[in-house]
């Protein structure tokens, strides 16, 4: 069959809206049955040198990132040979393609585990059955119960501890509480950037906390909490290891420690979790707010939050309890759900995701629940204490593999 007579073939995916991404992923397709691209036709859709394209693609899901809905999206494909591919695309404020990876999605759970493992040095995973009573019931992991750093995603701790606040009726979502200074983290971030006695609700400072990472909103809602509160929701959630975060760290206590080595030694000499405390409040207390932060690991054994897979999946799992009573924590975990796998929103209509990115740490995890009602959690691992991660590379290749272990997990 000449490249005209496929071209011919071609069917616009019903599932791809007219939007910039989602017509440029139109064309791809389209365009994957007649390679190898005309040059004037590869340089008006992207300034890319090259897309790589596998032949005879066609969609399986897509998703548009929330709040970039026109400009990045994702979406599972299927080739000509019948092997499928996680997709993320951006473009440009002109509409072209800006940036295009293609990732692998693992059709079994040896791929899975070969994938991760080939991402650093120290690689966990865990994927779960979370029944109807809240049991969590494992069908697959890689030392699932070894803890690791986990970065920003220590927030879901921060989150079930407001929860249970408010399940006392000790605290509301719609509670004001004004903008501090000395609770800023970044002044970069949206919350960082506001001024000082700005009022926001709690529920505003959860969803920057969980939609963005917003390190200045985690630190409000740790202050008002009190950090005891927040250790305390870890032995709710039956976290195996609470000693590694005694004292739970704030994300301003940790980026100052990690921005002086010397005073990091210090701390990390320090007899014991009381001991450490009061390093904190008398002497990290006083140290500047870092307004940069450094390129390579530090400290990612010591000076961090852990967890391991199955902490996490157990963390979802007590969440899940408290969203049936409160739907808005639902509605918090779930802003940015599973679109980031592309799954498809029919079949998984809900869906819950957070992840922690820092120099040699990254980490995904995710909840998504199917149209018949089963749950599962997936939750992946990789750190590299000596280098560097390839961040957007990283997280690629463990969203594809997140997509795939959900495809085995509901099969």
């Amino acid at each position: 069959m000449n490249s005209r007579s496929q071209a011919a073939t071609y069917r616009p995916s019903p599932l791809l809206p007219s939007t910039p991404v989602g017509r440029q992923l139109q064309w791809l397709c389209e365009v994957s049955l007649r390679l190898p691209i005309p040059e004037s036709e590869l340089r008006a859709h992207t300034s890319l040198p090259t897309l790589g394209l596998p032949a005879g693609l066609h969609v399986e899901s897509f998703r548009a990132q929330p709040r970039e809905a026109e400009r990045r999206a994702f979406a599972v494909v299927r080739d000509a040979v019948g092997d499928r591919h996680h997709v993320i695309l951006r473009t440009d404020a002109a509409g072209r393609i800006r940036s295009l990876r293609f990732t692998p999605v693992p059709g079994s759970w040896a791929q899975l585990s070969d994938q991760i493992a080939g991402l650093a040095p120290r690689a966990s995973l865990l994927a779960a059955e979370i029944d109807r009573s809240g049991q969590v019931l494992p069908v697959h992991g890689v030392e699932p119960g070894v803890a690791r750093p986990i970065g920003a995603a220590a927030v879901l701790y921060v989150i079930g501890a407001l929860a249970h606040a408010v399940g006392q009726e000790r605290m509301r979502w719609d509670e004001p509480l004004a903008v501090r200074d000395v609770w800023k983290s970044d002044l970069r971030s949206p919350i960082g950037a506001l001024p000082d006695g700005a009022m926001l609700s709690l529920r505003r400072y959860a969803d920057d906390a969980i939609f963005s990472g917003d390190a200045s909103a985690i630190d409000h809602l740790v202050g008002r909490l009190g950090r005891g509160a927040v250790e305390a929701q870890q032995v709710r959630f039956q976290h195996a290891q609470i000693g590694a975060n005694l004292p739970f760290l704030t994300t301003r206590e940790a980026s100052q420690l990690k921005m002086h080595p010397r005073v990091s030694e210090e701390y990390l000499a320090t007899d014991g979790p009381r001991a450490r405390l009061e390093y904190l409040r008398d002497v990290v207390a006083h140290l500047p707010r870092p307004t940069e932060w450094p390129d390579e690991p530090r400290f990612t054994d010591s000076v961090e939050w852990f967890a391991s897979p199955a902490d996490v999946v157990r963390a979802f799992a007590g969440l899940l309890a408290q969203a049936d009573e409160q739907p808005v924590l639902g509605a918090v975990l779930g802003q940015q759900g599973t679109a980031s796998l592309a799954l498809d929103a029919g079949r998984w209509p809900v869906g819950w995701s957070k992840g922690g990115v820092e120099p040699g740490v990254v980490t995904e995890n995710f909840l998504a629940r199917t149209q018949d009602g089963r749950t599962f959690a997936v939750s992946l691992m990789v750190s590299d204490p000596d280098r560097p991660l390839d961040v957007d590379a990283t997280r690629a290749v463990l969203r594809a593999s997140a997509a795939g272990a959900f495809a085995l997990l509901a099969a």
